[in-house]
């Protein structure tokens, strides 16, 4: 197994609580490490998901590196 499995399994067991929601691109581009597709063209508002941090308390302190530990990305559609 490689460690992205682990990683991805461990969230799994710890029936880790995904949340999502809609934002503002120039506001979630904030979040530090975001993840998101390179040259894809997301909309405004942009949907927004997250594993293990709500969305609400990114939005508080948009700019804090604890947010680089989380999952967060952008959705493209699901």
């Amino acid at each position: 197994m490689t460690k992205i499995e682990d990683i991805s399994n461990d969230w799994i067991k710890k029936a880790t609580p995904v949340y999502s929601k809609e934002m503002s691109l120039a506001e979630a581009q904030k979040i530090p490490g975001l993840r998101a597709v390179f040259g894809e063209a997301y909309p405004d508002p942009v949907r927004v998901v997250s594993i293990g941090a709500p969305l609400e308390e990114i939005q508080k302190n948009l700019e804090d590196t604890k947010w680089r530990n989380a999952s967060i990305e952008f959705c493209g559609g699901t």
